[in-house]
């Protein structure tokens, strides 16, 4: 199991939720998002986000951003690697195939993926 030791960073971790963590990560390909991160450790969103932030970072996990449009609001229509940016515009939604001119029409959010079982001490 590779460890995962941030000083300064997460110290708003309990010892629990730093076992709750291990725990979770304990096999590679773990999939996440910060609200779930939250909510599983009672933490804030901002805390959760910094969390993913530093793995993606420290190269233990890759982050993408999410890409949703109006017409499936619930259902993802894309993924980019986060740190690029927003997708380019005009940009054309897989779903219903519209042309998207405009980033009104979209939202995001991010998820991480572990690239190994990770162990926070």
């Amino acid at each position: 199991m590779t460890s995962f030791i941030h000083k300064g960073h997460l110290d708003f971790l309990s010892e629990k939720q730093k076992a709750e963590l291990s725990k979770y990560f304990m096999t590679a390909s773990t999939t996440t998002m910060p609200h779930q991160l939250a909510v599983r450790l009672g933490i804030k969103y901002s805390n959760a986000l910094a969390l993913l932030a530093d793995l993606e970072a420290e190269g233990v996990c890759e982050m993408k951003l999410l890409i949703y449009h109006n017409c499936e609001p619930d259902v993802p229509a894309g993924a980019i690697p986060y740190g690029i940016g927003f997708p380019d515009l005009p940009w054309i939604c897989p779903h219903c195939e519209s042309i998207v001119e405009n980033y009104d029409e979209l939202s995001f959010d991010l998820m991480a993926t572990s690239k190994e079982s990770i162990e926070f001490v």
